[in-house]
């Protein structure tokens, strides 16, 4: 931070239980190595920096222990000495938001969930394709995680080193990572599109016991992280849960975000938010606090590996989830399995079982960047991932159904980087460390299923015409067959019936509702009779008044 009254800048630390620390400037490879004593004070070390300037690099040392990451940095660089600590003398670039919130009024947005190098490589690439995803019709994109992380061992990028800086890699050769980010959220902005971040405080990029030693482990590892017998909690499967009780961390949670909002970012998703919630849901409240007061909107993946919370077990209903549950009755129900009808009835309705009127918090998917793309779905039959090898001549079919029914469910949806194109990774579920052609977007692929993106292009617009707020059921006649083998539902919303067909046979619909009913889409052809609109096996018939 910088004294305003003599223009000096200073670093301040927590780590409580610390003997002794050093800030080191310069670099061992450059012989320009610099090491200035920090003094306690309270639970803090601080230091004056010395020939402080923009773009000064800097690390820790701790006890000893070096280099440390700053947990407070708000830049990292990778040098030949490892990864240190940046000094940007220079404030964060100023941006509005679009103003766009879930909560109170309804607001049901297509979200496109996107890493920054498989779309585009870097900020500037990506911002390059931004107006197709306006031509598309989506209304927010969410990017996977862009704070530092290793990525010689990383793709994805869930393995942060601090919380509040910008993966340097993305921004390209000689630009700033900050203001490329902002760069790309004005640029959304000028296209009417939201932008999230995918943020991940629920552990670091420390990993376990065994692992090394960066930031936290060495400045409050008992107080920032979580322990059970002397060991790491580990429910977040990376190693190390963050003990969200402790204030410092909660300040630094509060404080991270509010950089990011400063540059005009939406809204947030938080990898397994489940997670903070350790402390009873103090930190998830405080973190709705701010968001009112900041205008963004707030979206939890409610669920880790010792707990689920999606509905109202999560303790903020100021909160939108992702909504597995939809993932998977609909994935279920796509493939023709039995029972179905009555779940499947309330996800498209937004899941009131779940969320009660507010299908606002119900972020409905049928995938996401963990799994299977939507193609890979078609190509291999796995209980697991709820898929099924349908053959190529009915590969284009399944895709628009799954896409039909995601569209035109109450809440808003979500689908990933290219399944509209129908995206490949070659059945991997998990490329996590793949930075390979598998985890990026082959765009060559867009020629080749134009019609698949066609198609998603016209139904997008088709929602926008007709909102999706409190879907009516029928059956093929009368009431939805709820029985055991029933595998049709119809709905109704606005001026729109939707016609669902996923039996193996034929099936002649009724329709319910008065007025002129015309065929709008359908992902087969169907047959018209009057009143009465055969659908195809397996297909989804949309009809518009």
């Amino acid at each position: 931070m910088r004294d305003p009254r003599t223009g000096r800048w200073s670093l301040s630390v927590w780590s409580p239980e610390t003997k002794a620390a050093w800030v080191v400037t310069g670099s061992a490879s450059a012989g320009d190595l610099r090491r200035t004593p920090m003094e306690r004070r309270g639970e803090c070390w601080w230091a004056e920096l010395v020939d402080a300037h923009d773009g000064m690099r800097y690390h820790l040392d701790v006890d000893g222990r070096t280099p440390v990451l700053d947990p407070y940095a708000s830049a990292v660089t990778r040098t030949d000495d490892g990864y240190r600590c940046v000094l940007r003398t220079r404030p964060w670039p100023k941006g509005r938001r679009l103003g766009r919130t879930l909560t109170p009024s309804p607001w049901y947005p297509v979200v496109y969930e996107m890493h920054v190098r498989g779309f585009g490589r870097t900020f500037e690439g990506a911002r390059h394709h931004l107006r197709y995803l306006a031509d598309l019709g989506v209304d927010v994109v969410e990017l996977m995680p862009v704070h530092p992380f290793d990525d010689s061992d990383n793709y994805w990028g869930y393995m942060p080193l601090v919380w509040g800086a910008v993966h340097g890699p993305f921004a390209g050769a000689g630009r700033d990572a900050i203001d490329e980010l902002a760069a790309f959220v004005e640029a959304a902005h000028e296209l009417g599109i939201s932008v999230w971040l995918d943020v991940v405080y629920n552990h670091t990029g420390e990993d376990g016991e065994s692992s090394h030693t960066s930031s936290w482990r060495a400045l409050a590892d008992e107080r920032a992280y979580r322990f059970v017998a002397a060991r790491y909690t580990n429910d977040s499967g990376c190693g190390n849960d963050i003990n969200p009780g402790e204030p410092e961390i909660r300040r630094l949670v509060v404080e991270t975000l509010d950089r990011f909002a400063s540059i005009g970012v939406d809204g947030f998703r938080f990898d397994l938010a489940s997670l903070l919630t350790r402390d009873g849901g103090g930190l998830v409240r405080q973190i709705g606090d701010w968001a009112v007061e900041r205008d963004v909107a707030l979206i939890a993946e409610a669920w880790d590996l010792a707990a689920y919370q999606v509905g109202d077990a999560f303790p903020d209903r100021r909160w939108a989830q992702w909504n597995d549950r939809f993932r998977e009755d609909v994935r279920g129900f796509l493939r023709g399995e039995p029972g179905l009808v009555p779940s499947v009835m309330r996800r498209i309705a937004g899941s009131p079982d779940l969320f009660g009127a507010d299908a606002w918090r119900s972020v409905n998917f049928v995938t996401a960047h963990d799994g299977l793309t939507m193609h890979d779905l078609t190509v291999a039959t796995s209980d697991r991932h709820r898929s099924w090898d349908c053959g190529p001549a009915m590969r284009l079919q399944y895709l628009k159904n799954a896409f039909t029914i995601l569209l035109l469910s109450a809440g808003p949806a979500m689908f990933v980087m290219g399944d509209e194109f129908a995206r490949t990774q070659g059945g991997d579920a998990n490329p996590y460390n793949l930075d390979t052609p598998v985890s990026w977007v082959d765009w060559t692929r867009l020629v080749e299923w134009r019609e698949l993106h066609d198609y998603v292009r016209a139904l997008l617009a088709l929602r926008r015409r007709h909102p999706v707020m409190e879907p009516s059921f029928h059956g093929v006649t009368g009431p939805p067959d709820m029985s055991h083998q029933s595998r049709s539902l119809a709905w109704s919303i606005d001026g729109l019936i939707v016609m669902a067909n996923m039996w193996w046979e034929p099936l002649t619909f009724t329709i319910e509702r008065s007025g002129t009913w015309r065929v709008e889409m359908a992902t087969a052809p169907p047959r018209r009779h009057g009143r009465s609109v055969t659908v195809a096996p397996r297909s989804v018939v949309v009809l518009s008044r």
